[in-house]
């Protein structure tokens, strides 16, 4: 027997798509990872384009040449499209990998799973995205996470940026990992899956936080200054 794989359709019942993948072959798959590829490159380049995260290349317009600061934004381009790539085929394979070794699922039967979770974040960014242009203005953290409300009453910068990591989208792709991943496995103890996938997410987070305080601008103008030929 075979099913067609569909986005909106699993995204509610992914118990359904645990049960279909083992007792079933799946078709249209390879479309829809591609599919989410190319949305997912589309979107980090509008946003790029658009000037959010990019504050740091502005600056060079009252120290470096017009056509500096054209190479600057082209790089920046660039490299924002190369990072849409490392974080869909971490979030889609990685993850799915991860899970894998600790679940004993087959690492092929969880890429579905991710690709469903893969396609939430950018989901995500997407409405952070029409906020922020329709306001006109970007912020260093997410209104849908825990950020802005650490920025209130914390001083801890790293601590403010792991709570920006953990929003609204986590808790639900914790709850769609938990239910396949209970299905698909037959096991029914709820509490220790949850506290693992939390535990996981987490610990992404604290990482993703720490590569916060890697001083990237400075390496950007570095990379610039350098390879421009600044007079």
């Amino acid at each position: 027997m075979f099913f067609d794989f569909k986005f909106w359709r699993f995204l509610t019942n992914p118990h359904q798509l645990a049960d279909q993948l083992e007792n079933s072959s799946m078709r249209g798959f390879k479309k829809r990872i591609l599919f989410v590829s190319l949305l997912g490159v589309l979107l980090f380049a509008i946003r790029d384009i658009w000037g959010m995260n990019t504050e740091s290349i502005t600056a060079l317009l009252s120290t470096m040449t017009t056509t500096d600061y054209t190479i600057a934004r082209y790089v920046s381009l660039v490299s924002s499209l190369l990072w849409s790539l490392i974080y869909m085929a971490f979030h889609f394979f990685g993850f799915a990998y991860i899970l894998s070794l600790l679940t004993a699922i087959p690492f092929k039967k969880l890429l579905p799973l991710q690709l469903l979770v893969t396609g939430i974040l950018l989901l995500e960014k997407t409405v952070v995205l029409l906020v922020f242009m329709m306001k006109g203005a970007t912020t260093s953290v997410s209104f849908l996470s825990f950020g802005p409300l650490a920025m209130t009453f914390l001083d801890s910068w790293y601590i403010i940026l792991f709570l920006n990591q953990l929003t609204v989208t986590t808790v639900l792709i914790i709850a769609l990992q938990s239910r396949f991943i209970r299905t698909f496995t037959g096991n029914t103890e709820r509490k220790g899956l949850i506290w693992i996938l939390i535990g996981i997410h987490v610990a992404m987070a604290l990482i993703v936080a720490a590569v916060g305080f890697i001083p990237l601008e400075s390496l950007f103008h570095s990379f610039v200054e350098g390879g421009t030929g600044n007079e």
